[in-house]
């Protein structure tokens, strides 16, 4: 197999973060109609703002998604038999891979000491768990091949297949990549300000004038 060049940089890029706007203006939208009717399970003209009331509305939103992220790495992936040189029996991919990640925070799980509401009903305290990223979506379609070097046997079996070039296992070490790269990026950060801000702008609708948020220490 002819030799490949590595390539000069395998360093994630970071393309987009979806801003708090992307997230909110449609749920604000509702809010502005429907604010003391969510907040209310009596359906009265009083907005609840008992602990257990609200508890029970964040509840609802679940597994909010808090952040996006779209990174492009570079995979050098290769496959090599194991009693043969590779000249014979082997593959080199060198790709560019774009992949996208989500920062979610988990509202379903919350218990009752999470959030705290004062006795005049003016100030809320909450207590959120870290946000988790999501295995990478890589967008296969978006992938660029850059070279493709291939032992003569391969090349020769690729007249009796049907797919000749399987790249599961490119897109598997792609995603671990993508990955790698949202966990040194600030994706997490961004979605903890997104979902704090969102959370101000919810609860001072509901008539809250201070909305206190503290972050559960990140898994591991």
């Amino acid at each position: 197999m002819g030799k490949l060049q590595q390539p000069k940089s395998s360093r994630p890029s970071a393309l987009l973060v979806v801003p708090l706007a992307v997230i909110a203006l449609t749920l604000l939208a509702l809010l502005v109609v429907g604010v003391v009717s969510t907040f209310d399970p009596f359906a009265s003209n009083q907005v609840d703002r008992s602990a257990p009331a609200v508890l029970e509305k964040i509840r609802e939103l679940e597994q909010f998604t808090a952040a996006e992220g779209q990174f492009v790495q570079t995979v050098d992936f290769e496959r090599d038999a194991k009693y043969l040189p590779s000249i014979l029996k082997g593959e080199r991919v060198v790709a560019s891979v774009q992949g996208n990640v989500s920062a979610t925070v988990d509202f379903g799980g919350l218990d009752q000491d999470a959030v705290k509401v004062s006795d005049d009903r003016r100030t809320i305290t909450l207590r959120l768990p870290a946000p988790e990223l999501e295995a990478a979506d890589i967008e296969e379609s978006s992938t660029k091949i850059l070279t493709r070097d291939r032992g003569v046997i391969d090349r020769a079996e690729d007249f009796f297949s049907s797919n000749p070039t399987d790249d599961l296992p490119l897109y598997r070490a792609a995603e671990k990549k993508v990955d790698a790269a949202a966990a040194r990026s600030d994706l997490q950060q961004t979605a903890r300000t997104n979902t704090e801000r969102w959370l101000r702008t919810f609860l001072g609708a509901a008539g809250f004038d201070t909305v206190n948020i503290s972050w559960a220490p990140a898994p591991g």
